[in-house]
């Protein structure tokens, strides 16, 4: 049985058999802007502006703030949070550039909400579901969302593999996912979330090449392109195209 739980506004299912209560939000001043990400970001093609940046300080604040009462992020200290967090998430910017407002981002497997919160803060025009199915975790992610004023968050709080054969099949212009799994497994996972001529855009590490290599087959049997691997100061981002 499913049930539908309200954390402050927003609208999480939730089983009956995990069902929780969001832990309060810490109340923390945001973590400062870095010097200079502005301009780094600017020359990697992402333009935000300084009112966005101080947006997504107050989220890594409250992220890292929450990792002291659950597991959220290996990482601990402001400096890394700007750099491989919100850097690592806002260079999928420029790949977004030609989404037209009013288009559907799926992040999955959003864990602390990265990429997809920082995304979100960034291009407020955009229609972003993340997707995290283990319930404490959305808890944060649709506190934290109305915490920030982000209407145009939704979370869903169940496992991705349910909804991609579910309501959300083929319904996003873009499908996002970091550090979920390798490519040979991620790929069966977040492609049916994409309509035909939509893009994945995969975050992952230095040893991507040999990840696309295993995931040939997959690649093949679920007709996905892949267009480019592109390097970030932080990682490499996959991006891939449904083409059926």
């Amino acid at each position: 049985m499913v049930r539908t739980a309200t954390f402050r506004g927003f609208f999480l299912p939730v089983s009956t058999s995990e069902r929780r209560a969001p832990l309060p939000l810490p109340s923390v001043p945001g973590l400062a802007v870095p010097e200079g990400m502005r301009e780094r970001l600017a020359a990697m093609g992402a333009d935000v502006t300084a009112d966005r940046l101080v947006t997504v300080g107050d989220y890594l604040a409250r992220l890292l703030a929450m990792n002291e009462r659950m597991n959220l992020t290996s990482i601990t200290d402001a400096p890394s949070a700007w750099e491989r967090h919100a850097l690592d998430a806002l260079s999928l910017l420029p790949h977004l550039a030609d989404v037209p407002a009013g288009g559907r981002l799926v992040d999955v497997g959003s864990g602390g909400g990265l990429p997809g919160l920082p995304l979100a803060i960034a291009r407020p025009d955009l229609h972003i579901t993340l997707i995290e199915a283990t319930q404490k975790k959305a808890a944060f992610l649709s506190t934290v969302s109305e915490g920030l004023r982000l209407t145009n968050v939704t979370v869903r709080a169940e496992r991705a593999e349910k909804l991609a054969v579910g309501p959300l099949a083929g319904q996003f212009d873009v499908v996002t996912a970091r550090a979920v799994a390798r490519l040979a497994a991620l790929v069966p996972l977040v492609v049916p979330f994409a309509r035909v001529g939509g893009r994945l855009l995969l975050v992952k590490g230095q040893r991507v090449d040999e990840e696309l290599a295993e995931a040939r087959r997959a690649l093949a049997v679920h007709h996905v392109r892949h267009e480019t691997t592109i390097a970030t100061p932080t990682g490499r981002i996959v991006i891939l195209t449904r083409t059926a």
